[in-house]
């Protein structure tokens, strides 16, 4: 009991220090910001204070029913002071998990070192750029949530992990798309709806204007967090982001699966001599079906986690999916490390070969050239041979 006596008085000891620094500067204060966090201090202090007290009364009063009344008004400051540390707080008061969050970092990085030793190798190098930037940003964001584990209050902790986790699903789509790109000169460009070069371009243009918006978003939302404002407009723009996001990947895998019927049917028809004569190798290679499985379920794993982060954002920093770690665990870490391992498994590359070159026609021609109108033109699918009509039949027939 002494010891336990022994505590609540340092506690308030040091609670009142705060209390009575933070009001002294409190009262020459100028700056807005300074002040709301200052008011936030000796509000939190007031509270810590209140609870300490009353805990030590309770603890010492011999008289029941007085002891009673203390601890009751113990419990109830008890509840003001976790009503304030959540109110002002990241992550509504909710620690990120230390040991989950390290295990994510030890994953991420070491996706990052196979990245750069895939790069090294094969020479992928838009890929390997790709893919590079979006893992060191995977990197960082777990850094910032352990971090904000170890002080949740922790203002640039929680924002590491904020921006760089939003921004890193960015890089790894536009590493896709430029192996899809690829994809179609493999296969044949008649089976594409797009030229190979449209591919990157049209779609990490938009992965551009996504990323733009939820950095801007971002910082509207760091700037407004720093003053102790709403992050609601801040918010709402990365949600636009994240909705521009969710779109465009849509729209990307509605001119994959086309791509991937179109040449399902050739190949049902004709075999592979229906597809481009130069890349036969590739196409016999036995990983090469699994790596087209495999970009398929990486893009929908990527597409899962945007909708998830979409609605998160929606319902804004403080909602029951940005404060509930589960859903993030499983949403987002889960979505965007199986998305990953896939690619790095089929890494592009190895799958088409070390001395295969994929030459991607990034020329004004090759970029804006009717695919629509010359695909039929180009069309390399084996043609029957002609029936003879009947009257060369009967000719042939006729003795000479």
């Amino acid at each position: 009991m002494t010891t336990e006596l022994a505590s609540y008085s340092s506690v308030y000891v040091s609670a009142a220090s705060v209390f009575d620094s933070a009001t002294s500067v409190l009262a020459t204060v100028t700056a807005e910001a300074s002040s709301k966090s200052l008011a936030i201090i000796v509000e939190q202090a007031k509270a810590t204070m209140s609870y300490y007290s009353l805990a030590q009364a309770a603890a010492t009063i011999t008289d029941p029913g007085a002891a009673s009344s203390a601890s009751a008004e113990a419990a109830v400051a008890s509840a003001i002071m976790k009503e304030l540390f959540d109110d002002n707080s990241f992550y509504g008061g909710n620690a990120p998990s230390l040991g989950g969050n390290i295990a994510l970092l030890v994953v991420m990085s070491v996706f990052l070192a196979m990245q750069v030793v895939y790069g090294a190798i094969y020479r992928n190098w838009w890929f390997f750029t790709c893919f590079t930037c979006g893992l060191i940003l995977e990197v960082l964001g777990y850094c910032g949530r352990i971090w904000s584990s170890q002080n949740i209050m922790s203002f640039n902790g929680y924002v590491l992990q904020l921006v760089c986790l939003t921004l890193a699903p960015c890089f790894i789509m536009a590493g896709i798309y430029y192996t899809i790109g690829e994809m179609t000169i493999i296969m044949g460009q008649m089976y594409s709806l797009l030229k190979p070069m449209q591919y990157s371009l049209i779609f990490i243009m938009c992965d551009i204007t996504a990323l733009v918006l939820q950095a801007i978003g971002g910082g509207v939302a760091s700037n407004a967090l720093s003053l102790f404002e709403s992050t609601r407009g801040g918010a709402d723009i990365m949600v636009g982001g994240l909705a521009f996001q969710v779109f465009s990947i849509a729209l990307f895998q509605f001119f994959w699966y086309i791509f991937l019927f179109r040449c399902y049917r050739s190949y049902r028809k004709h075999g592979d001599d229906s597809f481009d004569p130069q890349y036969a190798s590739v196409r016999k290679r036995q990983v090469f079906l699994v790596y087209i499985g495999f970009i398929s379920l990486a893009v929908i794993f990527v597409f899962i986690r945007s909708i998830y982060r979409l609605i998160e954002l929606a319902q804004g920093f403080s909602g029951h999916l940005a404060v509930t770690e589960i859903y993030f665990f499983i949403l987002e870490a889960l979505m965007m490390a199986l998305a990953i391992c896939l690619m790095l498994i089929t890494y592009p590359g190895a799958v088409y070969g070390r001395n295969t070159k994929i030459e991607v026609d990034k020329s004004v021609r090759g970029l804006f050239e009717n695919t629509w109108c010359s695909s039929r033109l180009h069309r390399k699918d084996p043609v029957e041979p002609a029936e003879p009509d009947t009257h060369e039949k009967e000719k042939a027939a006729e003795p000479l």
